[in-house]
């Protein structure tokens, strides 16, 4: 028997009346409204750095206190450990990801606040637009003897290359052990998200290259990356445990891996800023069932050019 789909519309429907109504608290801009607001906001939070290391690196560290304070990532941690006994874990095995947590959002409020720190979100913005979506919310615990992940970008297997050098994903990963190359660390071929390409296959293993970067930064830091940009990480040889909070994003018209909308609450739009709902895509025009689209949707949808909207 297949799901209620008149029901579902109905759920559906309350969820985005109530995300109308937050969004009126703070409408998303268009146009060149959208970069002039994504300008002051990248000034207030001083991120200038930031944003020139992601138009020629295609990725930045936000050091400790930069994202939150050190007290979020024990929370993190905290409620990734509370899951890991009872949620499954065992999802990619072998593939240099090591233990994967999915869809962790509605298992605690630690996540929500992550999501919406005000610097990496900011970097998002600039990055996919103010009306991004959260395409993954996945907690990686790496074991020792874990072995390497390949060198990858994240356009690849979901965008057809040759890719701009415009953004459709982008990836925030909160380090919430430190990374060292011992213990595992993501690693990073800095300028590649210009070469529009996906990783040559005899390039996935190249851990060791010149170009290679390991990124060894301390607990509490914030990676955030171009989603052409070649990355993997290299094996892990200490022991103990690397845990890393995973919040990758997507374009508005660009449908996420996770279906956010099927487990967001009324009490978590109500808790967040008017942007939460919008990171669920509880804002966009997409996507319905008999109920078709709404004309109120279609008003709030990124019509005017810009790629910060």
């Amino acid at each position: 028997m297949g799901i209620d789909r008149y029901e579902l519309a109905r759920e559906m429907d309350r969820l985005r009346q109530l995300a109308m109504e937050k969004w009126k608290q703070d409408p998303l801009p268009v146009g060149r409204a959208a970069e002039e607001r994504l300008q002051r906001e990248v000034k207030t939070l001083g991120l200038q750095n930031h944003i020139l290391d992601l138009e020629t690196d295609g990725y930045t560290v936000l050091p400790p206190g930069k994202a939150a304070p050190l007290e979020l990532f024990d929370e993190l941690q905290d409620a990734m450990n509370q899951l890991l006994g009872r949620a499954k874990a065992d999802n990619l095995p072998d593939s240099g990801l090591g233990q994967t947590l999915f869809h962790m959002l509605p298992e605690n409020p630690a996540f929500e606040k992550a999501i919406m720190s005000d610097a990496s979100l900011t970097l998002v913005t600039y990055l996919l637009g103010y009306r991004a979506k959260l395409s993954q919310c996945t907690g990686l615990i790496k074991e020792a003897g874990a072995p390497a992940l390949g060198i990858h970008a994240d356009h690849s297997a979901k965008f057809p290359a040759p890719w701009s050098n415009l953004s459709n994903y982008c990836v925030v990963t909160w380090v919430l052990t430190d990374y060292t190359r011992e213990n595992g660390a993501v690693c990073v071929w800095p300028g590649s998200h210009l070469k529009g390409q996906p990783v040559p296959p005899e390039l996935t293993m190249a851990h060791d290259r010149e170009e290679i970067r390991v990124l060894e930064v301390p607990k509490g830091s914030v990676i955030v990356w171009h989603g052409s940009l070649w990355h993997g990480a290299v094996p892990r040889t200490s022991t103990g445990r690397r845990m890393t909070l995973v919040l990758p994003h997507v374009r508005d018209a660009i449908q996420p891996q996770e279906l956010f909308w099927a487990s967001t609450t009324e009490e978590m739009i109500e808790r967040n800023a008017p942007r939460f709902a919008t990171l669920m895509g509880l804002t966009s025009a997409g996507p319905w069932i008999q109920d078709g689209p709404s004309r109120d949707r279609l008003a709030m949808a990124p019509f005017g050019g810009s790629k910060f909207e």
